[in-house]
C-alpha cells in the first residue's frame, strides 16, 4: 500500500509539470487543483484504512499485562 501511496505523488507531480508546460490557462489550473485535493483525500482515506487512525493522531500504546 506504501508504494500506492508513492505513486500517487509521483502521478501528482506529472500533473503538475504536465499543466506548466502544456498550456497554461485557468481551467487547467483548476483542474490540476482538483485532481490534487480528490489524491489528497484518497491518500487519507489509505492511511487511515491502513494503519487504522488519522495520520496526526497517535497510536494507542499496547500495554502487556505481567501478572
Amino acid at each position: 500500500m506504501v508504494d500506492f501511496l508513492l505513486g500517487l505523488e509521483i502521478l501528482i507531480v506529472g500533473d503538475i509539470i504536465r499543466t506548466i508546460i502544456v498550456e497554461t490557462s485557468v481551467q487547467s489550473v483548476l483542474v490540476l487543483g482538483l485532481i490534487v485535493v480528490i489524491r489528497t483525500v484518497l491518500s487519507f482515506a489509505l492511511e487511515v484504512e491502513i494503519s487504522g487512525s488519522w495520520p496526526w493522531q497517535q497510536r494507542p500504546t499496547q500495554q502487556t499485562d505481567a501478572a
